[in-house]
């Protein structure tokens, strides 16, 4: 009967929703093809936003059914169906091909990032163009790397590392220029100027120009991506949040810039999406990126095992008692898919370790190297109580890292409230091994853990007055920042 209520009701208003009314008159009048119809149906419940505006919607029928909660995260049928096998094949498909959304669903998910995107790129050229006009002294500029200025104020720093690798290649020895003394391009990993080089080749543009062609394309890739998982996790209004969060956070010109923020954003959220829905050997091979492109992806393992252990590991596993229960796991398909996505990251930082070794005699160059950069072994906890203890001496250069370490910090602790296990362990751990270095760069290097972003955008969803406040503040603070990038200031 509530079928056929909808398709009377709101099938006159919504010319998809008749659709959907009528596939489930037809499938969902029996237990046997409650699912397919469920399935089918699914996208257009999903766009047709009057049916959901307002309170808690039934989705599915009454054999299946789910809530959504003004507040609370859209469920979509993967998660329904988690916990029953016998749609174990379907439910792999619906995974795939994300069919939470229809065709609205797609638009917006695709509109709205790009949106964003072009939006603040746009306001932070046009603050760089200005900053490079109104210029001292050009002369002292050293980091020339295109001739049109609106390209060059996206490089700065670090970039001319990138293009020597591009160039010719890793250094056999330290530098001896006295601008970089002891320096060596050890520490970058190679992925994101492979990638570059590439684009270099297929199009003929310059080195430079290609590491921003990747940067912002990676970017844009990262935009979409994380606002579907944010929708799945947290809904549509914590997705948006996101997507402008990463747009305008304090330091956010770093994605579009020749640097590799952007390209392990885009493999860190690719990880913790195949993870998250089981697809182990995709994961891995994200993971393997994401650990070519930055030695900070190796973390990655630890979302993957928890996403591991929360999917397979549960009670009704181990209910014939824990030994037994672990061996039925351990020999399952699952497990040794599992094993060999573990295993493809750890490959992967092998390979670079085998080649700097051969290239330098040093296995772990790429970390012994930081030393130059006066980069030192130091207790994550000190580092965020020193600007609270020597508040008056800290270096002025160093409060946008110590502000960053001390809201993820925070964030990591909502993300143990929620018992968002996998994203609160890989950003826990993460800001741990970032301020065990100290906090010179931490805002910059901070900025690829997509799981504070998700979390973030969720709380301001959820607080939309407070989000509002904050986000002049940080509009201006970003501005302030570009405004420095374009000119070398070390706002790095």
């Amino acid at each position: 009967m509530a079928d056929i209520v909808d398709f009377i009701v709101c099938g006159k208003h919504h010319a998809e929703h008749r659709l959907l009314a009528l596939v489930r008159l037809v499938f969902c009048t029996h237990e046997k093809f409650c699912f397919p119809g469920v399935i089918i149906s699914y996208p257009f419940r999903r766009g047709c936003t009057t049916c959901l505006q307002n309170r808690s919607r039934r989705i599915g029928c009454r054999h299946l059914r789910a809530r959504r909660c003004d507040g609370g995260p859209f469920q979509t049928p993967a998660r329904i169906l988690q916990e029953q096998p016998e749609y174990r094949g379907t439910l792999k498909m619906v995974s795939y091909l994300n069919l939470s959304s229809g065709v609205a669903g797609w638009r917006a998910a695709v509109l709205f990032p790009l949106l964003a995107y072009l939006v603040s790129r746009l306001a932070m050229l046009v603050i760089g163009l200005v900053a490079r006009d109104q210029m001292l002294n050009p002369v002292d500029y050293v980091w020339i790397y295109h001739d049109r200025v609106w390209l060059d104020i996206w490089g700065v720093w670090d970039t001319g590392w990138f293009l020597s690798i591009m160039s010719q290649g890793y250094d056999h020895a330290v530098s001896t220029n006295p601008d970089t003394p002891l320096q060596a391009n050890w520490a970058f990993f190679p992925l994101y100027p492979m990638l570059a080089a590439v684009v270099a080749d297929l199009t003929g543009l310059s080195d430079f120009v290609s590491l921003l062609v990747v940067s912002n394309l990676c970017f844009i890739a990262a935009l979409i991506w994380i606002h579907a998982e944010t929708v799945d996790l947290y809904g549509p209004k914590a997705a948006k949040w996101t997507v402008v969060l990463l747009c305008v956070v304090p330091g956010s010109h770093v994605f579009s810039s020749a640097y590799s923020e952007s390209t392990f954003l885009l493999f860190v959220v690719g990880t913790l999406a195949m993870a998250r829905n089981g697809h182990w050997l995709a994961a891995g091979c994200l993971a393997a990126l994401a650990v070519l492109t930055r030695n900070f992806g190796v973390l990655l393992l630890v979302p993957m095992a928890v996403y591991f252990v929360e999917r397979e590991v549960k009670p009704p596993t181990l209910k014939a008692g824990w030994m037994s229960g672990l061996l039925t796991v351990l020999g399952s398909r699952r497990f040794l898919a599992f094993a060999a996505s573990v295993l493809l990251p750890c490959l992967a930082l092998g390979g670079f370790m085998a080649f700097l070794h051969e290239r330098t005699g040093d296995f772990l160059a790429f970390v012994t190297i930081q030393r130059a950069w006066g980069r030192t072994a130091d207790w994550p906890f000190a580092a965020l109580l020193r600007p609270v203890l020597e508040l008056w001496l800290f270096p002025l250069v160093l409060w946008p890292s110590a502000i960053a370490a001390w809201v993820a910090t925070g964030l990591c602790i909502v993300m143990v409230w929620q018992r968002q296990w996998a994203h609160a362990a890989f950003a826990f751990i993460g800001l741990t091994v970032l301020l065990t270095a100290g906090l010179l760069s931490v805002f910059r290097l901070v900025l690829p853990i997509a799981p504070f972003f998700m979390m973030a955008g969720s709380l301001m969803a959820c607080w939309p007055r407070i989000g509002l406040a904050l986000l002049p503040v940080m509009v201006m603070t970003e501005a302030f920042l570009m405004w420095g990038w374009a000119l070398g200031w070390p706002v790095y």
